[in-house]
């Protein structure tokens, strides 16, 4: 049951990359880009993806990585997945990090959510 949940998952993100394109700026509807720079004001060098569902744009922010995510044309914002260096943690978030000592840290994201559930993501590996 739990190899086909995860199968199940896989084949579900699969999809949703394999639906995406790029399109251009004036592609998006005035609500999307006025949400983004409401949720992201110093967001530079965006680039624009959409699939049945999402708006997303990439972009960089104080020479940080970033992503943010929004409903289709109504604008309404999902998160914002910004890349964070460890210099940019707290001393206890640092702390939590030597949890995570017998694996390599391959990237740490700032998650912030329109339901006020903000993450720090850790993606490791062995």
């Amino acid at each position: 049951m739990k190899k086909s949940l995860i199968l199940a998952t896989a084949i579900g993100m699969l999809w949703l990359q394999a639906c995406k394109h790029r399109i251009s700026q004036d592609q998006i509807p005035a609500d999307v880009r006025a949400s983004l720079t409401q949720h992201v004001p110093q967001a530079r060098q965006v680039e624009w993806e959409e699939n049945p569902d999402y708006y997303f744009a990439y972009f960089t922010e104080n020479e940080q990585q970033g992503m943010a995510l929004f409903y289709r044309a109504d604008g309404h914002w999902i998160e914002t997945d910004e890349a964070l260096k460890v210099n940019n943690l707290t001393i206890d978030q640092k702390k939590m990090l030597m949890s995570f000592k017998a694996a390599h840290i391959e990237q740490i994201e700032e998650v912030k959510k329109s339901d006020s559930t903000d993450v720090i993501r850790v993606t490791t590996s062995k």
